[in-house]
């Protein structure tokens, strides 16, 4: 009965020491106060994001040149599926419209809109988040496309939670410039 004890107590221990932590964003957004609902069906593509973005691993960006994984701290889901979920939730909160779709299709309906987005850069260094991105807003009726380049620093800590607080701000920063863009072309 000892001998199992032990062995259990060897296997928690163990497991204890390779405890992981799972980190999410994009959850703590709140929708504005607006009456105002968008009547265009707008499409958007999968965001496309820097490689190290697609491991599991949550990265640190340690010198212009080296980048290191946060000890113990990883993804929850995928970023490139959880950053084009979190665009969308945000589009159909903050638009007040369910007509914001995965291109391609999770509906059966044209759309009118269709938005790109390409992150080059989102990760923590020295004191701040740093997110570079570039986007694409298309009008599929008529054919206009803006084009826009967006940057923003969010300040942070070395912490995991405090990195996600400030991705999250910036993201959702980014999010609010593609929104006010898709109002503005018609």
């Amino acid at each position: 009965m000892s001998i199992k004890i032990a062995i259990l107590t060897i296997t928690i221990l163990f497991m204890g020491c390779s405890t992981k932590e799972y980190y999410t964003f994009g959850d703590n957004f709140e929708k504005p106060n607006s009456t105002y609902s968008y009547d265009k069906i707008i499409a958007v593509e999968k965001v496309k994001i820097p490689k190290y973005l697609t491991d599991s691993a949550v990265v640190y960006q340690l010198t212009p040149y080296r980048t290191i994984r946060l000890k113990n701290a990883n993804w929850l889901t995928p970023m490139k599926k959880r950053l084009t979920n979190v665009l969308i939730n945000y589009l159909q909160k903050s638009l007040n419209t369910p007509n914001v779709y995965l291109y391609p299709w999770e509906s059966n309906q044209k759309s009118d809109i269709k938005v790109s987005l390409n992150i080059q850069r989102f990760i923590s260094y020295k004191s701040e988040v740093i997110l570079e991105a570039r986007y694409n807003i298309k009008n599929l009726k008529t054919g206009e496309i803006k084009s826009k380049l967006f940057s923003t620093k969010e300040p942070s800590s070395h912490l995991a939670e405090d990195i996600m607080k400030s991705m999250e701000i910036a993201y959702f920063k980014l999010s609010n410039n593609i929104k006010k863009n898709i109002r503005e072309l018609n």
